[in-house]
This record gives structure tokens, C-alpha cells and sequence, in this order.
């Protein structure tokens, strides 16, 4: 199957890094224009180009067979905007007319331009539609209303079929400090105050980077053609001062938070836009986004220390797998299939405490029927595809296997949809299998793939082979495999989500010496020095096993098992950063101890 050809202007910026990422992901063949090289991006479907947008030689040779353009570069900031208006003007007016020219040169079939929400300038009603009349408030709004302008102009003149995307306030890891929310949390990392400009009270809307590219990745698969869309989070508009606030109540360092009037500011009060409040309606309805990630939890994402963090806020890396829940499972069960009752009382412990990541899988009997039953739709849902795949194996099988979870789940979409074992990707019909999860991706009933990886071998083979977007992984104190080989960064770096399981070890890890099985007699040595370290650091060893995977920074979830409701509340009331040495309990090495299905 032919690849479809992408060029991305600006590729190397911060909403284009993802962007690019996410788009590589999805099985494009991505080219990056940008005056500057992003080497964090090796893949065999990208190629970066050195230059600028009036270049027009190398424009020529680098939109040859491109199908879309997205235009991202832009000459941004406040400060810089407003200092250098002919800079601005020239680089986000005549550039993106250059570019327009030589696209409809080369017949490109479609065109989306990254506009802003400051084209709608101060405004007296909210949430703000997209056919409200744009205001000329600050010059980098100008430039963006006319590069808005030159988009309709071609498609009136030339047929060049477009979208136009208003971002609103996007924030996330690795952005420019310049920026609010990266600016504050560089700022508590250096023990500095936290800078309000004037009273505080200007609203904005933030939208976290991954639901703005989801926003993006939506607009390109389902959008409706030469359509002007808002791309931002409504549900939580907030004003700065009170943003501050929710900083302090995360952080446990001491903040001071200081007011400075706007003419010690990098802006004058005339320019400032008071409030920004998206209508996200229009792109709801054409494509289904709805952005999911909470303002807390994308000030975590940012702040991605745990040292730095109330132990409260350690809750929010925390997800249920829901085995149990369907079968009676795990040496250390001593009450089996959890009862209706206790579901009711686990969501509701789940809802008070923000826990929002439920983890099932078509193979835990009827876990996936109850969960739908129970009404978890409001929680991000992942499960797995059924253990085995039919003889005639298709595309359409895997997006039937979707469309039936997401009936049992009784759920329009869901956040993961795993492989249930790596041999059924590393097999010759692997690529049919990936091929169709790919497929449901892009209909919008899954937000992401994953695979459950048991071995470093089949993760290494993996993520060579596929680009996936979550790992769900074995980590513990025995198993420390990933953290040798240095495999948690490697996927970080590929903007996988890593998941943690068999954190307790199916339960070996926290029973006592003498009911642990006979079978694990030969591996005393390591339970005996385990046994010693808790009596050392004065910890059970519950709490010690989930606090030492959730203080890694690298993992985005912690998947725990759980007995009835009481566990689960005794869970999350001993949450706390533990970091400990840990070298004389490492059993990477002992394979049958490690790993349960050798057991």
C-alpha cells in the first residue's frame, strides 16, 4: 500500500516534533522543512530538509509526490513578535504565500495552516465559535488572519482544498520556557517565584500536547473538507493567578508567587487578549475529539520529577487491572472472583481519587461485560486482543475484535488496544494484525496501540519493527531488566507510553517466608535479603513494591491488581516517593522466577 507523503514546515518546533511522532506512527512518510535539524527523530519514513520557505528550489523538490502539506512554521512570541514586526509580517504572511504558490505549482491535494486563537482578539461572548469575526489586537494576530486569508483565496481561485487550525494555549514537555506553564515549573526547579502579570485574571484554556495532536491527526483523517477548526481543551479555563495556586497544591516545594506590573512584563497591557475560551463543538461533531488529559496531570507530565511532588498527587500514575474482576487468579488470592458489590465500591474509591486507567483484556473471562455493566466509561479503558487470531487472519477481523470490545465495554472509544502477546506481531501475519489495529485508529475507536511484553528480546524486536504507542511492561524490585538496559529511556524517546505490571509479582512478593511455595525454595537467597531491606527501611511490603515504581519517572502508570476494596483503599493511602538501593535483590537474571508464565 502506497504511503501517503506529508510535508510538515516547521517540523522541528514544538507542536511539529510530535506531530512528526504521532504522524510516523500512524505509517506516513514524513518530510520536516525547518532552519533547524530535530535529531531526536530516526526513522526510515522521514527525511529532514535544511532551508526555508523562500527557498523556492528547494520548495519545488521537496513538495515532489507530497499529497499534504501541513504548515506549522511560524515567526511566534510576544516579545519577539512585537519587536520585530517586519520579521513577523514577512515570515507568517509572504512565506505562507510562497508556500501556497508552489503547493498549487505541484498540485498538492491538501493544505492545513496552524493559525491561533489570538486572531479572535478580545471578545465579549465565550466560548469563542469559529465564525466569530476575528479582531486585529496584536500583530502576530494580523499575520495570522492574512495567512488565513491567502488559504481561502487559493481555494476560491485554485481549488486547493485546506483546513485552518486555531490553537488554543498548547503546553507540554519540551516546549520553550517563554511559555507559562514550562516558564513556572523552570522556575520552581530553580527555587525562583512564580511571576503574575498585572492582577492575574486573564482566563486561558490549556490544551495538553497530545490531545492537539490528537485535535491535528482527527482533522486529518475525519475532517470536513475546507473547514476552519478550534483545537483546545474548554473543560478547565482557568485565570493565572489561580494557576499558580494549582502549582503550589502539586508542588511540595515552598512557592512565592510574585505580581508584576505589565510594564516590567514582556508585553504591553494594550496587546494583552484577556480571555480565551474555545468552542470545541464544530471539530467534536466532524471527527469525535475530545481532548482527556486534566490540567493536573499535564503539569505532572511537565514536572516528570517525583521527588518534586506531594506524595497525594502520586495517585495520578496509578491504574487498576482488572483480571480479577473475570477470574480467579494469583498465588496470593485468597478471595477470589471479585463480587458485584466490591466493583461498585472500587469505582467509586476510583472517581474520589481521580484514578482514571482501568486495565482489562479479552482473556480475563467476563471482566470486560462487567466493566460495561458498571458504567466505566468515563475512565480510559485499555484491553487486549483475543489470545488467538482466526486461520483466515484480515484487517477486518482485528477491527470486529474492537468493535465487540467496545460493545462489552459498553464505550465509544477506547485509550489502548493491546496485542495480548508479541508472537502475534513477530510472526509472518504479524503486519496484518498491526495493519488493522492502524485501521481502528484511524476510524476513532482506539486512541492507541500497545503491546504486553514479557522479554527485553521481544521489546527490542517490537519497537524495530513497529511503531507502537504504549508498553505495557513487567518492572518490580526482582525484575530490573529494563533498567539495565536502559530500555525505559529508549522508549521514552520514541514517545511511548510505558505501563507497569506484575508489580507485587503475581503476589510472590509480599507473602510471608512460609507461604511462599515450595517451587520458590531455590531462590530463598533473594527473598531473604528482600525480607531484610523492608525490615531496614521500616516499610510494608505492599507500599514498598508500588512506591518503587511509581517514584521512576519513566513510568506513566503503575497497573495493580486488586483483591476487593480494601486493598485498593490501603493502596492509595500509603503512596509515598521511595527510592532505595536495590542491587542485592536484583533477580533480572532468574528467568523462572521472574517471569510468571514460566512458573
Amino acid at each position: 500500500m502506497k504511503k501517503t507523503k506529508i510535508l510538515v514546515t516547521g517540523g522541528s518546533g514544538f507542536i511539529g516534533h510530535h506531530l512528526i511522532s504521532e504522524l510516523l506512527k500512524n505509517n506516513f512518510y514524513v518530510k520536516s522543512l525547518d532552519k533547524i535539524k530535530d535529531n531526536s527523530i530516526n526513522d526510515k519514513n522521514y527525511k529532514f530538509y535544511k532551508g526555508n520557505l523562500f527557498d523556492v528550489n528547494l520548495l519545488r523538490k521537496i513538495l515532489k509526490n507530497c499529497d499534504l502539506v501541513i504548515h506549522l512554521a511560524a515567526y511566534l512570541g510576544v516579545e519577539k513578535t512585537d519587536k520585530n514586526i517586519l520579521n513577523c509580517l514577512d515570515n507568517n504572511i509572504l512565506a505562507t504565500r510562497n508556500l501556497l504558490r508552489i503547493c498549487n505549482e505541484n498540485k498538492i491535494k491538501k493544505f492545513i495552516f496552524a493559525s491561533s486563537s489570538e486572531v479572535y482578539g478580545d471578545q465579549k461572548k465565550f466560548p469563542l465559535f469559529e465564525n466569530f469575526e476575528t479582531q486585529n489586537k496584536t500583530i502576530y494576530g494580523i499575520s495570522k488572519i492574512v495567512g488565513e486569508k491567502y488559504i481561502k483565496g487559493f481555494f476560491q481561485k485554485y481549488k486547493l482544498d485546506y483546513n485552518i487550525i486555531r490553537f488554543f494555549n498548547v503546553y507540554g514537555p519540551g516546549q520553550n520556557n517563554n511559555f507559562v506553564i514550562s516558564k513556572y515549573i523552570q522556575r520552581i526547579k530553580k527555587n525562583k517565584p512564580l511571576e503574575v502579570y498585572g492582577n492575574g485574571t486573564q482566563i486561558r484554556s490549556f490544551c495538553y500536547i497530545e490531545d492537539a495532536i490528537s485535535g491535528v491527526m482527527n482533522i486529518i483523517y475525519r475532517g470536513k473538507k475546507n473547514t476552519t477548526y478550534n483545537i483546545g481543551n474548554d473543560k478547565e479555563p482557568i485565570s493565572i493567578l489561580k494557576l499558580t495556586k494549582l502549582i503550589k497544591s502539586i508542588c511540595k516545594k515552598k512557592i512565592i508567587v510574585k505580581k508584576v506590573d505589565f510594564k516590567h512584563s514582556d508585553r504591553k497591557k494594550e496587546r494583552e487578549i484577556f480571555k480565551r475560551i474555545p468552542s470545541i463543538e464544530k471539530i467534536s461533531k466532524d471527527t469525535g475529539y475530545s481532548p482527556r488529559i486534566s490540567l493536573i496531570d499535564g503539569i505532572l507530565k511537565i514536572i516528570n520529577d517525583r521527588k518534586l511532588i506531594k506524595k497525594s498527587m502520586l495517585k495520578k500514575y496509578l491504574g487498576i487491572g482488572t483480571l480479577q474482576f473475570g477470574l480467579n487468579y494469583g498465588v496470593a488470592n485468597k478471595t477470589g472472583k471479585i463480587s458485584n458489590g466490591e466493583i461498585k465500591k472500587i469505582k467509586n474509591i476510583l472517581l474520589k481519587n481521580n484514578i482514571n486507567t482501568i486495565d482489562t483484556a479479552h482473556a480475563y473471562g467476563d471482566s470486560e461485560k462487567r466493566i460495561g455493566k458498571f458504567d466505566f466509561s468515563n475512565f480510559e479503558i485499555i484491553t487486549k486482543l483475543p489470545v488467538k487470531e482466526p486461520k483466515n487472519l484480515s484487517k477486518n477481523w482485528v477491527v470486529r475484535c474492537v468493535r465487540d470490545s467496545l460493545i462489552k465495554l459498553n464505550v465509544k472509544k477506547i485509550y489502548c488496544m493491546h496485542v495480548h502477546n508479541t508472537k502475534q506481531l513477530l510472526k509472518n501475519n504479524g503486519k496484518i494484525i498491526y495493519e488493522g489495529l492502524l485501521q481502528a485508529k484511524k476510524e476513532g475507536l482506539i486512541n492507541k496501540i500497545g503491546v504486553s511484553i514479557y522479554t527485553i528480546e521481544e521489546l527490542n524486536k517490537i519497537i524495530t519493527k513497529f511503531n507502537i504507542d504504549l508498553a505495557l511492561i513487567p518492572f518490580n524490585i526482582f525484575d530490573q531488566r529494563t533498567l539495565k538496559n536502559n530500555y525505559l529511556e529508549k522508549l521514552k524517546n520514541k514517545k511511548i507510553e510505558i505501563h507497569a505490571r506484575s508489580i507485587f509479582l503475581q503476589g510472590l512478593l509480599v507473602m510471608s517466608r512460609n507461604s511462599i511455595p515450595n517451587k520458590f525454595n531455590i531462590y530463598d537467597g533473594y527473598f531473604s535479603r528482600w525480607n531484610k531491606l523492608i525490615k531496614k527501611h521500616k516499610i510494608n511490603k505492599y507500599s514498598a513494591c508500588l512506591n518503587y515504581v511509581l517514584s521512576n519517572k519513566n513510568i506513566d502508570k503503575a497497573i495493580v491488581g486488586i483483591d476487593n476494596s480494601s486493598h485498593l483503599k490501603s493502596l492509595v493511602m500509603s503512596l509515598d516517593y521511595f527510592n532505595i538501593p536495590i542491587e542485592n535483590v536484583d533477580a533480572s537474571k532468574e528467568i523462572k522466577l521472574i517471569n510468571p508464565s514460566k512458573w
